[in-house]
């Protein structure tokens, strides 16, 4: 049985838990440190800072040596991390097999699969789409996805500019609610396979 928590998703902060995986500390330190204690790995999906805050990274490496850092090669270059993964090669730790793969963003961005005690995981956000996701045969038993906007609302604010920010354009390299679902009724294992979506825009969703 997998056991997760969304500790934060969003603009604001990102911090998701399942089973002794951590993926990404842009929170502060306080709303993790209880949980960084039975935290084995952490996976970074990229640089941004709402994703991996710098300071909160040098304290968890400081606190939690053990804590094995793994993500891709620019946020090795950026923080230090202990194992840089490729996308599409999958590679055996403690809790099983790990398989990034490329997110379509601004920046170099990796989503992931986990495969651990016989169940299928996805997790994916900040992602325009998840074409480059892989497909297990069976199916994912759980999925973790961005559901960012929803595509009507996004599309009012084509054309206008606040204040040198594009609205429309930000929420285009994000996964609309609309993608986010037909990706998962399509690739679901069964109908008890739960979503979790994550990422939500408090202006589009």
């Amino acid at each position: 049985m997998i056991k997760y928590e969304i500790i934060s998703s969003g603009s604001k902060g990102n911090c998701v838990i399942i089973n002794d995986i951590m993926i990404d500390c842009g929170v502060p330190f306080g709303s993790i440190k209880e949980q960084l204690y039975d935290i084995k790995y952490l996976l970074i999906t990229h640089i941004h800072s709402d994703h991996v805050k710098e300071h909160i990274l040098n304290r968890i490496k400081k606190m939690f040596p053990k804590i094995q850092i793994i993500s891709n090669w620019e946020v090795a270059q950026r923080f230090g991390i202990d194992d840089i993964v490729n996308a599409n090669f999958p590679v055996e730790f403690g809790f099983g097999t790990l398989t990034p793969f490329e997110c379509i963003h601004d920046v170099v961005t990796y989503g992931y699969v986990i495969q651990m005690e016989g169940e299928n995981i996805i997790y994916a956000t900040d992602t325009a789409t998840l074409k480059n996701a892989p497909i297990p045969s069976e199916g994912y038993d759980y999925l973790f996805l961005e559901s960012n906007h929803d595509e009507k609302k996004l599309e009012q604010v084509r054309n206008k500019n606040n204040y040198g920010y594009d609205p429309y354009k930000g929420g285009m390299r994000h996964l609309s609610t609309q993608k986010c679902k037909a990706f998962y009724y399509t690739h679901r294992r069964n109908k008890e396979s739960p979503l979790i979506e994550l990422h939500k825009s408090e202006r589009f969703y």
